[in-house]
């Protein structure tokens, strides 16, 4: 039995949700790891040193430049996300992906990607020794195109030498940006090329998302090693709904937006009036989200005359769950 099988049901329903339009489709994906914090037995548990979370379960995640969070899965099942992605996606990733033969893959089934990667993935030497990056001018940076391929391969003198690697990005058009200077002891502008403008504008989404939950993560503890996996689901779910409320101009900080969830789950199973008195208050639900949610609104008989809330006048019926009196038409 596969580790994961009891919780495939309830990523699978998670992931195909954010694909049904739950959730809005952008250009820029990022792609990183993500970690679920678990502390008792299970050989799914890893170790990250350096983490914010260094014990815990693993995911691989992709989210929006804002933090949407699009899908979540084990190392396994990547690949097959990666497959579904909708052509025209320009994806980032860091160094632990990022190869020629992984964006040359990219650029047959026409996605972009953009991400850091590893000197010792590049084929031969097209770019200049760090020895000699070094001695530039801060904001210095080589690049060559990779033979064969519509890849450019970059180093970009920063606090360190920074490498890319891009199938669509490239240098121009170049950008400024500014950073301390130690040695003039100010701030100063450099120079930056346009792959890395877009890497550190559209990298840091899921480090967002991780940032949103953290604040306010469900605290419940469950005896199954699969408890917190499900709680981080519905994490994922809220910061979702969230995000979209604040782009839809909500004022709702995360906090307030995720007392109003509990306010109005509570709410459906509060106790229902006594409607053997013979004037029974027609005020109802005062919760827009269940008035408005179009679910199981259902008019149902009542032994007392009470007033309809739209007409005013007597009715012997009303809504099972706004608990009110209305007429059926």
């Amino acid at each position: 039995m596969k580790p994961w099988c009891r919780i495939t049901a309830v990523m699978g329903v998670s992931n195909t949700s954010t694909d049904l339009e739950l959730a809005p489709h952008e250009q820029d994906h990022s792609v990183d790891e993500a970690m679920v914090p678990y502390y008792g037995r299970h050989g799914c548990k890893q170790y990250i040193h350096g983490k914010p979370i260094r014990y815990g379960y693993k995911l691989w995640t992709g989210t929006t430049r804002l933090g949407l969070w699009r899908w979540s899965n084990s190392s396994s099942q990547l690949r097959q996300c990666l497959t579904r992605t909708v052509a025209a996606f320009h994806l980032y990733f860091d160094n632990y992906f990022t190869s020629v033969p992984l964006l040359e893959e990219l650029s047959k089934r026409k996605l972009f990607g953009t991400g850091t990667v590893r000197e010792n993935r590049l084929p031969g030497k097209p770019l200049l020794d760090n020895k000699v990056m070094k001695k530039q001018n801060r904001g210095y940076f080589d690049y060559q195109k990779i033979k064969g391929s519509n890849i450019i391969a970059l180093k970009w003198n920063d606090n360190n030498i920074v490498c890319c690697l891009s199938n669509e990005a490239g240098v121009n058009p170049i950008h400024s940006t500014k950073r301390y200077s130690r040695k003039d002891k100010k701030i100063v502008q450099i120079s930056q090329p346009h792959v890395i403008s877009l890497y550190n504008r559209n990298m840091g989404g899921v480090d967002r998302s991780d940032e949103n939950i953290a604040k306010y993560r469900i605290s419940i503890r469950g005896k199954k090693w699969y408890f917190s996996l499900v709680s981080h689901c519905i994490d994922l779910a809220i910061n979702n709904a969230w995000l979209l409320h604040r782009l839809w101009g909500g004022e709702h900080d995360l906090l307030k937006f995720r007392r109003s969830i509990a306010i109005t789950m509570l709410s459906q199973h509060k106790k229902r009036k006594d409607y053997n008195r013979s004037h029974a208050s027609a005020t109802g639900i005062q919760n827009d989200a269940l008035r408005y949610d179009a679910i199981e609104h259902y008019v149902i008989p009542q032994e007392k005359q009470t007033r309809c809330a739209e007409c005013h006048t007597k009715t012997t019926t009303r809504c099972r769950k706004c608990d009110i009196g209305l007429h059926v038409k």
